[in-house]
């Protein structure tokens, strides 16, 4: 078994594309849009070098970590293996390229919200004073579809937002998107007070939940949706709260209850003093899911 590898091997790893990698490795793939699906494995979707195995709970980024969970390799195997074959290297072009700004599509946007703020008081069970809250300071909207619009607000600024289906589409799934050139390490945040504090979560509707449950205690805080699991969106969010004069105190991970939610937070947790961080974990999947099941018990009293 390999023990060591050297960081230029670690380095052209990391490059690999990982569809190149996987395709030829035999893995059956379909292309779906923008997506990659497993046709063996058929929860697992890969889109760039992102992926997620819904009926395992897994999900991630890089070729290194999907070659460790999904070939149960260790780290150094997995390095020596992706540096063996002269596997195509990912194109970095997008990302050198000048993105295009964002531009809120207000033209979609529809004066009665009834179907957005039905769905989240009734259907997710977010406090009805915290949707009346985001409404007058316009941090959500809905859409012409229905859609629920959640609005990345920095300096006043839309930068980016995320869109939350109100009914399923066919097969039962939800909608669930994020408007194209977003600001990419931006995320739906709500400032509680005047902030000292980050709380992170993976989405706005987690954020909302966590709100919910524990509106009576939270004061002076920002709670920040990473729209998944972005490090570089709680970098950002710390140097944005500098430049907006706000010393950040203490930063709270909320992810969810699962593996990839719990390795994220332990891992930065580690990274940080005992008084700087902290953990927080919903009980159930996720917070919305504490909050449904908070507000079951409460009916049945």
């Amino acid at each position: 078994m390999a023990k060591h590898v050297s960081a230029d091997q670690v380095e052209v790893a990391r490059n690999v594309d990982l569809i190149d990698y996987l395709e030829r490795k035999g893995e059956p793939l379909k292309r779906e849009g923008r997506y990659y699906r497993h046709q063996v494995h058929d929860s697992l979707v890969i889109k760039d070098q992102m992926y997620a195995w819904n009926s395992r709970d897994e999900k991630g980024a890089g070729v290194i970590n999907f070659a460790k969970m999904f070939y149960g390799m260790s780290f150094p195997e997995a390095v020596i293996d992706l540096n063996e074959q002269g596997y195509k290297v990912k194109d970095n072009s997008q990302e050198q390229k000048p993105k295009e700004p964002y531009q809120y599509p207000s033209h979609y946007e529809v004066n009665d919200r009834t179907k957005a703020k039905d769905y989240l008081t009734n259907e997710r069970k977010i406090h009805p004073k915290i949707v009346n809250w985001l409404e007058n300071k316009n941090l959500i909207a809905q859409d012409k579809l229905g859609n629920v619009v959640f609005k990345w607000k920095q300096q006043g600024e839309i930068v980016g937002v995320d869109r939350q289906g109100t009914s399923p589409m066919k097969g039962g799934r939800m909608f669930k998107g994020i408007d194209r050139n977003s600001h990419g390490s931006g995320g739906f945040s709500v400032d509680i007070g005047r902030p000292n504090s980050i709380y992170l979560f993976e989405s706005p509707i987690d954020a909302l939940s966590y709100w919910s449950i524990k509106k009576e205690k939270l004061q002076n805080t920002r709670l920040v949706s990473m729209s998944g699991l972005k490090r570089q969106t709680m970098i950002d969010e710390v140097k944005r709260m500098g430049k907006e004069g706000h010393q950040v105190k203490q930063i709270t991970f909320c992810t969810d209850n699962d593996k990839a939610g719990r390795e994220f937070a332990s891992n930065y947790y580690r990274l940080m003093s005992k008084e700087a961080s902290k953990v927080e974990i919903p009980t159930n999947k996720d917070w919305n899911i504490d909050v449904r099941k908070k507000k079951e018990s409460e009916i049945e009293r």
